[in-house]
């Protein structure tokens, strides 16, 4: 895989290594220490440390993907450009703020999340499936610490609008139609779509309060 175009960075395939024996390398202080460094190493365009780094962490970033959606095919797809990610925002990368397993497995659960949503939109699925299938993504002991737990409450009062409402929600934040769109879709002005979805949400936001205080 060429990390970037242009930077010559490339990579094979996922590595065959345990994604646990990689995962235990990757969290002691040692290996913390050294995927810092490498990060740090990308982050100027050391193209050897790129190498090394996705060497030591491919296997893990695979068996997250994979996890989330159950298909190689795509957690290859989405480990392809998690990595070209990770090269160009290596600089982004803050080690007071996670370390660099935690900052990479969010990249590649972001893109798989991405993916998913995806597949299930090209599927032609309802608003229901796009709605249910999203809070399954949350997996594993790392979900729980990084996720908000009122992420699964979130969800819940969107499936609590009525259909119009909730239609509108996912059309707009999940799918991305403008709110042009929208409104040639349900034959209404682009204000009156507007006034709808900012109802929409601020009633989520209401059943979300009630939900989070009820927890």
């Amino acid at each position: 895989m060429r990390s970037d175009q242009g930077s010559g960075a490339e990579t094979g395939g996922v590595p065959q290594a345990s994604s646990d024996q990689t995962a235990d390398r990757a969290t002691t202080e040692s290996g913390i220490a050294l995927l810092r460094s490498l990060l740090l190493a990308c982050s100027r365009g050391d193209e050897v440390a790129f190498g090394k780094l996705y060497e030591l962490t491919a296997a893990k970033m695979f068996g997250v993907a994979l996890k989330m959606l159950r298909r190689p095919d795509l957690a290859e797809e989405v480990i392809q450009e998690a990595y070209i990610r990770i090269w160009r925002k290596s600089c982004q990368y803050d080690p007071s703020l996670s370390s660099p397993i935690t900052w990479m497995v969010r990249i590649v659960r972001n893109l798989a999340i991405d993916t998913m949503r995806r597949t299930i939109i090209e599927s032609g699925s309802g608003d229901e499936e796009v709605l249910s299938a999203l809070p399954s993504l949350q997996e594993g002991a790392l979900d729980i610490i990084e996720a908000s737990e009122q992420r699964g409450l979130a969800f819940a009062a969107l499936k609590a609008l009525d259909p119009i409402q909730r239609t509108l929600i996912v059309a707009a934040y999940v799918r991305g139609e403008s709110r042009e769109q929208l409104a040639a879709r349900f034959g209404k002005p682009v204000s009156t779509i507007k006034t709808w979805l900012r109802r929409a949400l601020l009633q989520a936001q209401m059943s979300l309060k009630d939900a989070v205080n009820a927890h």
